[in-house]
């Protein structure tokens, strides 16, 4: 059977981005809000918050797409890039 998406409400994600898998680099992503949906597949109902982008003139599911990793706040994602830069610069 197949499954059925409602979104019951959404949430602004101000200061959240999704993290995305960019040829084993890390690429991030601005989330404009997360949807709590409730999704109906063969008769069981649950409720999941997800996290959605702008994806050119739409605004998509970011966990739907293949190289979706996890979400994050910007904030911890821009101190672990710094980390690693200054690793790095260690390394030389």
């Amino acid at each position: 059977m197949s499954s059925q998406e409602t979104i019951i409400q959404i949430m602004p994600a101000t200061g959240w981005v999704a993290v995305f898998d960019e040829s084993g680099d890390e690429s991030a992503e601005a989330l404009v809000c997360f949807a709590l949906v409730e999704s109906v597949q063969n008769g069981t109902t649950r409720r999941d918050v997800r996290p959605m982008l702008v994806n050119g003139k739409q605004i998509s599911f970011a966990d739907a797409a293949p190289n979706f990793l996890r979400v994050e706040e910007l904030e911890t994602f821009e101190d672990e890039d710094e980390e690693e830069e200054d690793e790095e610069d260690g390394e030389e």
